[in-house]
């Protein structure tokens, strides 16, 4: 049997092109990892699969496709499921731009990041937070709830993180706000859900099962490292340990809801410190069931610019990532940090995400809340969209900056860090997420995780 000839690939419009996102890399037996990061499409390749590639490239960048052979043909279906391939007519920049700028300034989707209270339980030695004391008053509640009430008839969901402080200190105000918006959600038909950042002392059975009637569904908690540094960076108040009890509480929790657990990263960790963290996990039974990843210590604000030179800078931290996420491939822990599609990087990007700490005060970057200086308003007010405190991070479009729309990576990080940006004066080599340096180790890493989890899943299986 000669070539075949695909009759759809007949019309100009619908001649297929290589997507500018892709990224293959050589692997392991003479396979090679295909990425393609407008997707997030991961995949392993054969050699002779991306040999057959490279000949169908060469055919498409000609349009010389009259003559593609069946084996070329189910390759290009497979690379078109996972975005490898496009359409020729299909502009992918101008595809993101749109998803970019709808979910920008899409009002039907409301995001709240709340504070009850900027109290915390913990002194610890980095925090930006200070000592600062209070919890969210009835008036600011009331407020808040009136805030959203009136979006409300044009929602379709509210989504809620809790945050602090220690939002845990003010369970009380958690409920009243919770039940509150559960019940706007049942008049007006939006779908409501929640997570929380906790330091993990207080979710003790009792409060977990508290949390999960209030719709809470994961929980980021911190652990700076074994038990004998994170006793030492987290203390308590009272001068009292907590990294046992955390642990406890959270064999507990991850029974209930998805924990993660950050390790905060600056220039005193080793990885030996990871190695030892990893025993103590493991030694309380979560390996299985917590996720943990690695968070960039950064001196984000004027209260921790004293920590400034024990910072890494990203360049360098991406580097570490690779050793830290390759220790926790060879014990066994899942990855759970991949480079993900999004059509924005975070709240500050979104005209109706909102910070709210105890006071009402509205913020749009979590390094920012408590300063009043930085404040875009006040949640019993009007919001004033001209606020330049709304503005300094809302204006930055990375569809307007040549390097990010230049960049292979855009769909990741669609420019990364607004705060990082527009604080910091930071050259553009050190304003990229560490995607931008460390993509093809960690895609290996990635790619030997899920291979794990495969063998895991087909080793359950033969048990049962």
């Amino acid at each position: 049997m000669g070539p075949l000839v695909d009759p759809s690939l007949k019309k100009d419009e619908d001649m297929p092109k290589l997507s500018r996102y892709n990224q293959f890399y050589p692997w392991r037996d003479g396979h090679y990892l295909a990425f393609n990061a407008r997707s997030g499409a991961v995949a392993l390749m054969t050699g002779e699969n991306y040999a057959r590639f490279e000949e169908l490239g060469s055919k498409l960048a000609t349009d010389a496709i009259d003559g593609l052979s069946s084996e070329e043909q189910a390759l290009l279906k497979q690379l078109e499921y996972g975005n490898f391939v496009h359409a020729d007519s299909f502009d992918e920049i101008e595809h993101l731009k749109f998803d970019h700028r709808r979910l920008r300034f899409d009002e039907a989707s409301l995001g709240l990041v709340i504070a009850p209270t900027m109290a915390c339980n913990m002194a610890c030695k980095y925090c930006f937070e200070e000592n600062k004391k209070g919890r969210m008053s009835p008036q600011v509640v009331a407020s808040l709830l009136s805030f959203v009430e009136k979006k409300a008839p044009r929602l379709t969901s509210v989504d809620v993180s809790w945050y602090g402080g220690e939002p845990l200190l003010a369970l009380d105000v958690i409920e009243d706000i919770t039940v509150a918006l559960l019940e706007m959600g049942k008049v007006h038909n939006f779908k409501y859900t929640a997570s929380m950042i906790s330091n993990g002392y207080l979710l003790t059975n009792d409060v977990v099962d508290r949390l999960i009637k209030l719709k809470v569904s994961s929980i980021q908690v911190t652990l700076d490292g074994p038990a004998r540094l994170h006793n030492d960076k987290r203390p308590l108040k009272n001068g009292k340990e907590s990294f046992d009890v955390i642990l406890q509480n959270l064999l507990y929790a991850s029974t209930k809801m998805g924990i993660g657990v950050r390790v905060n990263v600056d220039k005193s960790f080793q990885i030996e410190m990871v190695a030892e963290l990893l025993d103590q996990l493991e030694e309380a039974g979560l390996r299985d069931r917590v996720g943990v990843y690695f968070g960039l210590i950064e001196a984000a604000t004027t209260a921790c610019s004293n920590i400034t030179e024990s910072c890494y800078e990203m360049t360098d931290f991406s580097q570490i990532e690779i050793d830290y996420y390759a220790l926790l491939l060879q014990r066994g822990f899942r990855i759970e940090k991949l480079p993900s599609p999004s059509p924005t990087f975070c709240m500050a990007q979104l005209v109706n995400s909102f910070l709210i700490d105890p006071d009402g005060d509205c913020y749009r970057c979590f390094n920012y809340v408590g300063d009043k200086s930085r404040a875009s308003g006040n949640v019993k007010d009007p919001i004033n969209f001209d606020h330049p405190n709304f503005l300094k991070l809302f204006q930055f479009d990375p569809f307007e900056d040549e390097t990010c729309l230049s960049c292979n990576i855009l769909p990741v990080c669609m420019g990364s860090c607004p705060a990082r940006r527009a604080d910091r004066g930071l050259t553009k080599d050190k304003i990229c997420e560490s995607w931008k340096y460390n993509l093809q180790p960690m895609l290996e890493i990635i790619a030997w995780s899920r291979q794990q989890a495969h063998q895991k899943a087909m080793a359950a299986k033969e048990t049962v």
